[in-house]
């Protein structure tokens, strides 16, 4: 089964297209976790026990975890191991290099790690890739126009017309979802789009209709989720044609950063009874927000 089809059953499940982020920082966990990687790798455990059930897939930002070492890799090696067999595993490491490195980063990442997909880097073209997406059973989103304010300074430079190919003039990140149409193994290509830029994101889509989007930027980051899930999901195939078009939208700070609040109805107090009840409460309301027609 490849990863659209698998991502395509647990949308169908959830019926949402909500992506659970983990991006553990130290001075962002609630009381009674301790200020350190043992207590970020339980605060994490919490997260996933607390929020799975309404998760479509879930996402670690693998640079949390590398910023402790080797005891942080292995942190995420064992919560690795939690996340059910059915909910896909996606890594954000943004990696791609020359052909050679990024085949050893496609062994830890897919055989060592257990990775159904990653997020890459397109910037040194397709040859960086191709180990990331040659795999008919696993997945690399590739930045296209992301959510971060600076995005613009590279990714909206306006790049010359192709005349061998066809390509129009256009801004880079319009080049880099035309030139993704074309990689991969079929059905192993998607792109990162943030909700902080919609019309960029709805001029991705009328170009690659049919590429799976992994999107970033609600929540915390002010992207509104109406163009998301309007532009979002896929309308041919590969991704098109599947519960949720292949959408995912990632909520990392807007699910976690109410482990620092206390909800209504509530237990008082500051167990991780207490912090699961209000990130439960959050995904949730996450989770409805990003529900999907099947």
């Amino acid at each position: 089964m490849g990863y659209l089809e698998r991502l395509a059953v647990r949308t169908r499940a959830v019926r949402s297209v909500l992506c659970v982020g983990m991006d553990p920082q130290l001075d962002a966990l609630p009381d009674g976790f301790g200020h350190d990687l043992p207590g970020i790798e339980r605060f994490c455990e919490v997260l996933l026990e607390s929020t799975v059930e309404y998760a479509a897939a879930v996402k670690p930002n693998v640079a949390f975890f590398e910023a402790f070492g080797s005891a942080g890799i292995a942190a995420l090696e064992r919560l690795r191991r939690r996340v059910p067999s059915d909910v896909p595993f996606v890594a954000d490491v943004k990696r791609g290099d020359i052909g050679t490195t990024a085949a050893r980063q496609a062994v830890a990442l897919f055989d060592i790690l257990g990775c159904d997909a990653i997020t890459a880097n397109p910037y040194l073209g397709s040859e960086a890739i191709a180990p990331l997406i040659s795999r008919a059973d696993r997945f690399a989103y590739l930045l296209c126009r992301t959510s971060n304010p600076g995005a613009s300074e590279l990714q909206s430079l306006e790049v010359a017309a192709n005349h061998r190919t066809g390509a129009p003039a256009e801004p880079l990140y319009a080049r880099v979802a035309r030139l993704a149409r074309s990689w991969g193994a079929g059905g192993t290509v998607g792109l990162v789009v943030g909700a902080t830029a919609p019309a960029e994101l709805e001029r991705i889509r009328a170009i690659a209709p049919e590429l799976a989007m992994l999107v970033p930027g609600v929540g915390a980051q002010g992207g509104e989720v109406a163009p998301v899930l309007l532009h979002g999901p896929a309308t041919a195939p590969p991704a098109g044609g599947r519960a949720g078009g292949g959408l995912l939208v990632n909520v990392s700070r807007g699910i976690a950063g109410e482990a620092l609040r206390p909800i209504p109805g509530a237990h008082s107090g500051n167990s991780s009874g207490d912090v699961s009840e209000r990130l439960a409460a959050a995904a949730a309301e996450w989770a409805k927000r990003l529900q999907v027609e099947l």
